[in-house]
C-alpha cells in the first residue's frame, strides 16, 4: 500500500493491459487472432514465401523432395527393391533352401523317417512291446490279437 501511496506501481501491476497502454506487446498477444487482427495471415504469409512453422508438414516435405519419416514405411521399401524383415515368408524361406519352425511338422518328420514325440504313444510303445500290462489285462489281450472279456 505504501509504494501505491508513494506513486511507485508495483511489479505485478505491470500487467497485460498496463503493457498494451505503453505500447509493449505482450508475448500472449501474438496470437493467431492477434496476427490476423493486425492483417498479417498464414495465406499473406505463404505468398510472400515466409512459411509458417505449422505449415512444414508431410506435403510441403513432399513438394520440395524430402520424404518424411512415416513414408518410409513397408510399401516404400517394396517400391525401392528393399525387402522387408516379415516379407519373408514360408515359401520365400523354401526357396532360398531356409527351413521355417513350423515345417518341421509331424508330417514332415514322418516324411523323413524320424518319430514325432506325441507318437511314441502308449498304444505304440505297446505295439513295439516296451509296455506290458500283464497277461490278462484287455490292453494285452487286444495286442495279442484276443478279445477281452
Amino acid at each position: 500500500m505504501e509504494k501505491l501511496r508513494d506513486g511507485q506501481t508495483p511489479r505485478w501491476r505491470n500487467s497485460a493491459l498496463k503493457k498494451l497502454r505503453v505500447g509493449e506487446t505482450p508475448r500472449w498477444r501474438n496470437s493467431a487472432l492477434e496476427i490476423l487482427r493486425a492483417g498479417e495471415t498464414a495465406l499473406e504469409k505463404l505468398r510472400v514465401r515466409e512459411t509458417p512453422r505449422w505449415r512444414n508438414c508431410a506435403l510441403e516435405k513432399f513438394r520440395v523432395g524430402e520424404t518424411p519419416c512415416w513414408r518410409n514405411s513397408e510399401l516404400e521399401k517394396l517400391r525401392a527393391g528393399e525387402t522387408p524383415r516379415w516379407w519373408k515368408s514360408a515359401l520365400e524361406k523354401l526357396q532360398i533352401g531356409e527351413t521355417p519352425s513350423w515345417r518341421n511338422s509331424t508330417l514332415e518328420k514322418l516324411r523323413f523317417g524320424e518319430t514325432p514325440e506325441w507318437r511314441n504313444s502308449a498304444l505304440e510303445k505297446v505295439h513295439a512291446g516296451e509296455i506290458s500290462f500283464g497277461e490278462n489285462s484287455a490292453l494285452e489281450k487286444l495286442r495279442v490279437g484276443g478279445t477281452p472279456r
